[in-house]
């Protein structure tokens, strides 16, 4: 588009919206029919405007008046709502003016700008800290000046000034505008006044058995304090936990009544109160500690006294016992008043201990009682599931719906389940539920009618109503959200979607016919963005996700907004349509954002025993010059390590979504008792990552050099802790990993692959060169009621491409993974590979476990060939605590040609799991079948995350 500038308009002209009469002014602009129609030729378009425009106004984008092309109405629409749309100015005009000698007309763009806010600023007697003050007000920097923001800030600052106890305070407003830069400041003007004290304290009701001035005595504010009305309400619940606490569990106080005098600037606070009796708990037959422990008495906590309470507690105290195996626990209470104090007594008879040995179904001719036995939480007992064999009434309850409710949606509408017989043997239950299914309504044709947007043959495959299986009306209108959501995220809003039911006379065959009214596909236009003062526009684009031309739906916006608020440079993202007539289809998208602060810097300094004097200074960026870039920079100091790292992050790789991130960083490590030798670390990495669905596709290019000085001549060379091993690299890094997973953190079904592909070539002064290839199969089994099995084939051998020099006393000389540092070799045993052996020490004596200088035991020195298997079964105890059993097989051998699966060392070992928010927290034991002379015959672990 070829566009110009010319100077800023004095800021008196008039503007006018929609001016688009002033387009009929030229004499070739409507001389007939076809002219009107066509308009005349563009042969310029102007930009003017009454103060700077914003750098990151699209215009390119946002006209639609190509140069060249005749005028329409229709681009003129379009341009004028683009502009309107993105917030630039207050008011545009488009005029035209002839153009003899080209033969046209040149197009001029008016804006009147918007006053931008450059300051907000607050004056006077504060009274408060001025950053709480400004976090109240609404108008911000930077941002568009808004009349209702504006005068809000006052009531806003009013209110809190009210709420800290300033009731004299008084808070003005100015605004003064810089009409020339169309710019303006805020000012605030604010009246603290002196702050109100609390006069007096008061309870409305009678507080026996204490003295009122006991109750104050357990409140923050008091007689003659500054008033604040948030701790006058949190008062509230503090001294009604301290009554609850004094055993007055049926206590209630509210927030207190204020009453403030003027005249003494002071404020009586009056809290309504009922103290109640004060209650005792006797428990029979039961240790009352071990109940409130296991949280059992609800009523006792600070949710206070109540009969509802009282018979939760009851239902709790029944389910724990029963699940002790206590199946005719009886459980009596009784209240008994004497003077202000009530008696609560608990009565427990457990009873005997009994068994769940077996459940039965009787009736159910056509559904399997393997089939129903899935659906109920009740089972017989097990050795491999804790809990089993135990008979609670809830969850017999919560069974029978289920099974009500699996019948239900199997098309057995008029089934009936229970009630549930319990027979007794000795000390074991017997349960049998009678069923009777009655006549089941099938699907017998699942049809569609009028469907040309979308494909019936994968639409059946995820419906829930599905043929020649049962019919519900609930799975019907399943079916037909289902529908309406697909066609919504294809774009078609006003899809209609309804269904008609052909049934046989004794009505258990039907037909359904699903009737589609498809309707406009809405699509999206043009990408209006606004609000970016510091971003590109591009940038913004760029990470949408979404194009001219893409449908678009509620759940498609929701989307965009999630991509924008993943780069992490935005506090506030809003995706919307703008506005257009009823049966548009081409929609323009606004996306308004408010950008967050993008510096951050971070520092301290501290001691400790080991480094001494610490500290730490870091700096970050997270939008380097506004593309979404961000740049993290740390440094950690102490007087035996430093430490230096830069990290930069790019959210895409020009045009293409592909991330990319490099690394430096540069380490020093000081000698001490444990680590005879200095290390030098320093190097560099920078990988590309390309996400497409569950599939994760990156390249990386690493090198690494790791140096040592001042080595105790003592030190053997192989016995160096592996991350401290003298060596230089460079490698290129690919990775593919496929997750087919249904939950990362707590997998209960599916599986994933990775497969890695590393070659370290001679370069930077490097002269190693190897491929190194691991690849990992994993598979989850979903056994039900919690119930996992899940399976780990790891594999990896490394080739090296090219001879090492080695010295005559190296003990690994002769052998091939001599060619191959130290740090980049295989190892195993530990928590992550095989549970049985402790951390890396799992291998073969004498090729990959060579005997250390002592005598004392082996080091290990990795290999180039791996291969491990996993097996483990995953199980529920009782909340987000599990338990595992497991098998690891595997060993790491010094050439991959070698490996032999005879010589796999074993393990099994039992372990429990407990579901964090940081991830699973593991610990158990694996215990070695193959144990060798001197080995130990168990290694204890405790981790957090997933051994696979």
């Amino acid at each position: 588009m070829k566009r110009r500038t010319p100077d800023l308009l004095p800021s008196s002209r008039p503007a006018f919206w929609l001016v688009l009469a002033l387009l009929a002014a030229g004499p070739a602009w409507a001389q007939t029919e076809t002219a009107a129609e066509t308009g005349p030729i563009v042969t310029e378009i102007e930009i003017r405007s009454d103060a700077p425009l914003s750098a990151s106004l699209d215009l390119e984008n946002l006209v639609e008046i190509p140069v060249g092309q005749p005028l329409v109405a229709e681009n003129v629409r379009h341009t004028l709502r683009n502009l309107q749309a993105s917030g630039s100015a207050a008011e545009i005009e488009l005029l035209t003016r002839d153009d003899p000698a080209r033969g046209g007309v040149v197009v001029m763009i008016v804006f009147r700008a918007v006053v931008q806010v450059e300051a907000v600023r607050i004056e006077g007697e504060l009274g408060l800290p001025r950053d709480d003050l400004r976090r109240v007000v609404p108008q911000g920097e930077d941002e568009p000046l808004a009349e209702e923001k504006v005068v809000r800030g006052v009531y806003e600052l009013q209110d809190l000034y009210q709420r800290s106890g300033y009731f004299q305070s008084t808070a003005l407003v100015s605004v003064a505008t810089d009409e020339a830069r169309r710019r303006a400041v805020v000012t605030y003007h604010v009246s603290s006044g002196v702050r109100a004290t609390v006069r007096t304290i008061a309870f409305d009701h009678p507080v026996d058995p204490f003295a009122p001035a006991t109750l104050v005595q357990q409140l923050r504010l008091k007689p003659g304090d500054f008033y604040r009305r948030h701790t006058a309400r949190d008062d509230a619940e503090r001294l009604q936990s301290w009554l609850i606490r004094q055993q007055y569990s049926a206590a209630r106080v509210d927030p207190p009544v204020e009453e403030y005098d003027r005249e003494t600037n002071s404020v009586k606070l009056t809290y309504p109160i009922v103290v109640g009796p004060k209650i005792s708990l006797v428990v029979v037959g039961a240790d009352e500690k071990t109940l409130r422990r296991k949280g059992l008495l609800p009523f006792l906590g600070e949710s206070g006294y109540d009969e509802a309470l009282v018979l939760q507690a009851v239902n709790r105290l029944k389910s724990y016992y029963q699940e002790q195996g206590h199946y005719d626990v009886r459980i009596d209470t009784d209240e008994k008043r004497t003077g202000g104090e009530l008696q609560l007594t608990f009565r427990i008879e457990p009873g005997p201990v009994y068994t769940l040995r077996e459940i039965g179904f009787t009736g159910n001719d056509e559904v399997s009682d393997a089939d129903l036995r899935r659906v109920m939480i009740s089972s017989g007992r097990t050795l491999l599931r804790p809990g089993s064999g135990r008979l609670v009434q809830h969850n017999l309850d919560e069974d029978i719906d289920n099974l009500r409710r699996y019948y239900a949606l199997h098309g057995y509408l008029q089934s009936e389940v229970g009630p549930p017989q319990v027979a007794k043997q000795g000390n074991d239950l017997r349960l049998s539920i009678p069923i009777k299914e009655g006549p089941r309504q099938r699907v017998v044709s699942l049809s569609f009618e009028n469907v040309q947007a979308l494909d019936i043959g994968d639409l059946k495959k995820n419906l829930p109503l599905k043929e020649h299986e049962g019919f519900h009306p609930v799975l019907l209108e399943s079916t037909l959200d289902a529908l309406r959501a697909e066609y919504a995220s294809r774009g078609y809003v006003q899809a209609q979607v309804s269904a008609r039911q052909d049934w046989n006379p004794d009505h258990t065959l039907v037909d359904v016919i699903i009737q589609v009214l498809e309707g406009p596909r809405q699509v999206a236009d043009r990408i209006i963005v606004r609000g970016n003062e510091r971003t590109v526009s591009d940038v913004i684009r760029r990470s949408l996700d979404l194009k001219p031309g893409d449908p678009i739906s509620d759940v498609k916006l929701l989307e965009v907004e999630r991509n924008l608020y993943r780069l992490g440079i935005f506090s506030r993202v809003d995706v919307s349509l703008v506005p257009a007539e009823l049966d548009t289809t081409d929609r323009d998208v606004l996306v308004n954002v408010e950008e967050g602060k993008p510096r951050t810097l971070i520092y301290g300094i501290g001691w400790d025993s080991i480094d001494k004097v610490r500290g730490l200074f870091g700096f970050n960026h997270a939008n380097v010059a506004g593309r979404a870039y961000s740049l993290r920079t740390d440094l950690r100091w102490s007087q035996r390590n430093s430490r230096f790292r830069i990290i930069f992050n790019q959210p895409y790789l020009g045009e293409y979504p592909v991330a990319l991130t490099s690394t430096l960083f540069y380490e020093e490590q000081a000698r001490r008792s444990d680590q005879p030798y200095d290390v030098t670390r320093y190097g560099a990495r920078s990988e590309a990552v390309r996400v497409i669905g569950n599939r994760r596709i990156s390249l990386g290019l690493d090198y690494l050099s790791v140096k040592l000085a001042n080595v105790d001549p003592s030190v053997v060379s192989n016995e160096i802790e592996r991350r401290n091993q003298p060596y230089q690299i460079t490698s290129l890094v690919p990775t593919f990993f496929w997750d087919r997973r249904d939950d990362p953190i707590s997998t209960t079904r599916g599986w994933s692959t990775l497969l890695q592909l590393q070659y370290a070539f001679p370069a930077f002064e490097t002269d190693t060169e190897f491929l190194k290839l691991f690849v990992q199969q994993t598979h989850f089994f979903d056994l039900g009621h919690q119930n996992v099995l899940a399976a780990s084939v790891r594999v990896g051998g490394i080739e090296p491409l090219k001879s090492l020099a080695v010295q005559a006393d190296d003990p690994l000389a002769g052998f091939p993974s001599h060619n191959i540092p130290i740090p980049e070799r295989f190892v195993a045993g530990g928590d992550a590979t095989h549970r049985a052996y402790a951390f890396r020490e799992l291998g073969i004596r004498g090729e990959t476990l060579l005997p250390r200088s002592s005598g004392n035991g082996f080091v290990p020195v990795g290999g180039d060939g791996l291969f491990l298997f996993n097996l483990e079964y995953r199980f529920p105890l009782f909340g987000d605590f599990g338990g595992t059993v497991f098998f690891d097989t595997g060993n790491v051998w010094a050439d991959w040609r070698s490996i032999n699966f005879s010589e796999l060392k074993n393990g099994v070992g039992l372990g429990g799991r407990y579901l964090s928010p940081l991830g699973p927290i593991r610990a158990g034991v694996g215990w070695k079948l193959d144990r060798e002379p001197g080995e130990s015959s168990y290694e204890l672990f405790v981790n957090i995350g997933n051994t696979f």
